[in-house]
């Protein structure tokens, strides 16, 4: 499951990566729209078809039903993320000349100047992005979105999957680096559908939800490969 993960989840964020350039770069907005949303369909196509081919091997049917209302789901919050990039891009490029003028403003140098100057010039002209680049400053940020987004459609078809044999899994990490602590303490653990664990931050902030509910999570359901007793109420704390 996690090698599925790996190979399908870069297409989409390479293609929320490109969208966000054409943005920031102020490049034709209907050819990058109507690209972006090839790209949509075909990403939850492609990536649709290797999770079924997955649980197919195990000798399990698919109801494609509710795999369609899946997709058509993650399709229409693409669709919601491709009209919302413009203005989060407006919105960090916003950001990113406000930092730096506060920055030149404390020099007196004849170069602080100039680069003031040239700001102030692109900001009338709107041409940030040619003093500010993407990759500097919008490109990883892109590419979180559309790593977040291409996990939340493989666990969504995945939960939907194993919740017609199932009324419970096995909690999944994509065990690196970046799964938060809480979730490795649910790493391995069985729950219901129904009565998933509760997860309570630092600041005492909750959020009880099954894998990929949470804000950025890219942990998933597994169906248990063997007779397993879900824990119930639970709750993880963030230390």
């Amino acid at each position: 499951m996690i090698d599925i993960f790996e190979k399908y989840a870069p297409r989409w964020r390479s293609a929320v990566r490109d969208y966000a350039k054409s943005v920031w770069n102020e490049e034709d907005s209907i050819d990058a729209r109507s690209e972006y949303d090839s790209r949509a369909r075909l990403f939850a196509k492609r990536y649709r078809y290797a999770l079924e081919q997955y649980y197919a091997d195990k000798g399990m049917r698919v109801y494609r039903g509710t795999i369609t209302g899946k997709v058509k789901e993650w399709l229409n919050v693409q669709y919601a993320l491709r009209d919302s990039i413009p203005e989060m891009v407006k919105d960090r490029q916003n950001e990113v000349v406000q930092r730096e003028i506060a920055r030149l403003q404390k020099e007196k140098s004849y170069t602080a100047q100039e680069a003031l100057n040239k700001i102030f010039d692109a900001r009338k002209g709107e041409n940030v992005y040619k003093v500010f680049s993407f990759k500097d400053h919008y490109k990883d940020k892109s590419e979180q979105i559309g790593d977040e987004n291409a996990y939340a459609l493989g666990t969504s078809i995945n939960e939907g999957i194993i919740k017609n044999f199932s009324d419970r899994y096995i909690w999944t990490t994509q065990r690196d680096k970046r799964v938060r602590e809480t979730h490795r303490k649910l790493n391995g653990k069985c729950f219901l559908f129904d009565d998933p664990p509760t997860e309570v931050s630092k600041s005492g902030k909750e959020h009880k939800g099954n894998p990929g509910t949470a804000w950025g999570c890219r942990c998933y359901a597994a169906i248990p490969t063997k007779p397993v007793k879900p824990l119930r109420g639970y709750i993880v704390h963030e230390r």
